[in-house]
């Protein structure tokens, strides 16, 4: 599993891990990772954002500094679904396995 900070037009937006072309994105409002697939496609084939490959330390760092919050009124929707989601990821178990990975 890899991490990594993401970028729009410079400002740090969201914390992602891809682990088998999957691509999970930290939501601080939920204290989890969600499966998000406009970012993955983003990764993959648009490019808006940036990637910038991170460790787990520094993920640890962007968490505690609460990247990722959305706003519950404008994405109500967007937060809705990541609330029911049945398989969120949650942040020590990503963060471990992106340290073993690194190793």
């Amino acid at each position: 599993m890899k991490l990594y900070l993401v970028e729009e037009e410079g400002e740090p937006r969201w914390l992602a891990a891809l682990a088998h072309e999957v691509m999970y994105a930290y939501v601080a409002n939920t204290g989890k990772f969600h499966n998000h697939n406009a970012l993955r496609n983003d990764y993959y084939m648009e490019r808006h954002f940036t990637y910038e490959q991170i460790g787990p330390a520094e993920a640890r760092r962007l968490i505690d500094d609460d990247l990722g919050r959305l706003d519950e009124i404008e994405e109500a929707e967007d937060l809705a679904i990541w609330q029911a989601d049945p398989k969120p990821l949650d942040p020590a178990d990503v963060l471990s396995i992106a340290a073993g990975y690194n190793r």
